[in-house]
């Protein structure tokens, strides 16, 4: 994770914790997020589910690397 993305996390964090309304600016940034850490080119996506395991992909990675 950049510095970018451990800021905007950190910043909107509130959306990695609670159920909460996402504008699609907010999941595209996540989406961008989660292909820089996996390498892959997930695309932006509405589905519920697959919007949660992003979230939860991008939280994980974050803790981790606040807590190093």
């Amino acid at each position: 994770m950049t510095q970018e993305d451990i800021d905007w996390v950190r910043a909107n964090e509130i959306l990695f914790r609670v159920n909460h309304t996402i504008t699609p600016e907010q999941r595209q940034t996540i989406f961008n997020i989660y292909n820089r850490i996996t390498g892959e080119n997930k695309k932006t996506t509405s589905c519920g589910r697959c919007v949660r395991s992003v979230l939860n992909l991008v939280y994980f990675n974050y803790k981790k690397t606040i807590n190093q």
